[in-house]
């Protein structure tokens, strides 16, 4: 088990505050954490971008900077937020089809390192994840949670293990930072060779992912929720199978084969995966409308966060992005 990311949710923000907080995220040394992150509050309607890029006090932590509700207007800028650091992500609350073809505008403009850095997040409200790009600190005080890299754990059946592990390295952080520690994401996620696809290959016992994959995926989203029931973790945030392509190696060779297309993977997170995530598709507002539509009825249905990365392809094969690699363009079927 690693700590894919320690998320400090900030409360208010002014530059002393998040400086304040940096270095109390550098002051935690374990080796078993892969990223320090810093989540600010729904984004003040009357506050310019540019005004908070002042507030990027470390080039070494994470920042989920921008979130904004699908209506707002100051939507074509968010483009420009990205590009200024590679450690900036941004997301916006999508609650009506009305605002798909601004938000499908932005997603056309954005270059892959930009499109992996935003989200779009299919919800009542905005989410309280160490998950980013759809990380909004909604909180009344200053605060942190964890996500975990237990793919591993899964197989060998010791994920409660992980869990318990995790949740007393997150005593240990409140006690060492003054931060209020909330809870876990239990979500299952992927990072390269440690793959949740070929957790969910090995449980159903097939490569091609077809008939019986949602039901393995479903399966082990009921896993995971009595694992942290046993370790006596509070879940937060998205709390489900992940299926980022980009993140994958499994994904995205089955993408690359052709034996995972997009009509497959969006009706795996039918079953409760936690979005469609991480997958380059080829550059079309018309389709880009159509699975952002789709992914409303899902979550209408599902009653639960839905995320969206969609990493425009414009002809490429596969899409080369520093921070992860090649991504594949997925078959559109």
């Amino acid at each position: 088990m690693k700590i894919r990311a320690v998320t400090a949710f900030v409360a208010d923000i002014n530059k002393d505050k998040i400086l304040s907080i940096a270095n109390k995220l550098n002051f935690i040394k374990e080796e078993d954490i892969l990223t320090k992150r810093i989540s600010f509050p729904e984004t003040n309607p009357n506050i310019e971008f540019s005004k908070l890029l002042d507030l990027v006090v470390d080039n070494s932590i994470i920042f989920s900077l921008i979130s904004i509700k699908d209506k707002d207007k100051r939507l074509s800028q968010v483009k420009d937020a990205l590009s200024a650091g590679e450690n900036i992500y941004a997301n916006v609350l999508l609650t009506s089809p009305s605002y798909v073809d601004e938000i499908v505008n932005l997603i056309t403009r954005l270059e892959p390192s930009e499109a992996s850095r935003f989200g779009i997040l299919i919800n009542d409200y905005f989410l309280l994840t160490p998950y980013f790009p759809t990380s909004t600190a909604d909180v009344a005080r200053d605060s942190f949670a964890l996500s975990l890299l237990y793919v591993n754990d899964f197989k060998e059946r010791k994920a409660v293990q992980g869990l318990e592990k995790a949740d007393a390295l997150g005593k240990i952080i409140e006690s060492k930072t003054g931060l209020k520690y909330i809870g876990i994401d239990i979500s299952l996620s992927p990072w390269g060779e440690e793959s949740v696809g070929g957790l969910i290959e090995e449980r159903s016992g097939k490569k091609i992912f077809n008939r019986g994959h949602i039901w393995t995926v479903g399966e082990l989203n009921r896993e995971l929720f009595s694992s942290a029931w046993e370790a006596k973790v509070s879940p937060i945030g998205y709390s489900e199978v992940m299926l980022p392509v980009g993140e994958d190696t499994i994904l995205s060779k089955r993408v690359e084969e052709e034996s995972l297309t997009l009509s497959q993977l969006l009706s795996m997170t039918f079953s409760c995966a936690a979005g469609l995530d991480m997958v380059g598709i080829e550059e079309d507002k018309e389709l880009y409308k159509n699975i952002i539509k789709d992914a409303m009825a899902i979550q209408f249905v599902k009653k639960r966060p839905y995320g969206i990365r969609i990493i425009p392809s414009r002809g490429e094969k596969k899409i080369y992005i520093k921070e992860f690699g090649y991504i594949p363009t997925i078959k559109v079927v």
